[in-house]
């Protein structure tokens, strides 16, 4: 495959960013190399990762974005779009999915709180 080739997301998640504010444009273009990635089913796996550093850092009083890298918001988005599309392509359930989701942004929000 071509890692330059363009894959072109759908509305919704263009949607998404608008909502939430975030410059469309960087969301615009996906790239084979970021399908590929997240295809590999490492999306699950990074945002359990980042789930528990921030229960960490919130039960320990410190910020461990000194020393972890999470995901960024286009990371996230990416692949949490990509991830529901490869599920459902299979016809699989997505829910535990959205329960990861929902759990990254309610501690998400507890830790923007504490450390903003």
């Amino acid at each position: 495959t071509n890692p330059n080739k363009i894959y072109q997301p759908e509305v919704d998640l263009r949607q998404y960013v608008i909502e939430h504010e975030m410059d469309p444009e960087k969301f615009a273009v996906i790239t084979e190399a970021e399908k590929n990635r997240w295809a590999m089913g490492c999306f699950r796996g990074e945002l359990e990762r980042d789930i528990h550093f921030y229960c960490s850092g919130i039960e320990r009083k410190e910020d461990p974005r000194k020393y972890h890298k999470f995901l960024t918001d286009r990371e996230r988005l990416v692949g949490e779009e990509l991830s529901h599309r490869g599920i459902l392509k299979n016809g699989l359930s997505t829910v535990w999915l959205d329960n990861l989701i929902e759990e990254w942004e309610k501690i998400h929000t507890q830790f923007t709180r504490i450390f903003n």
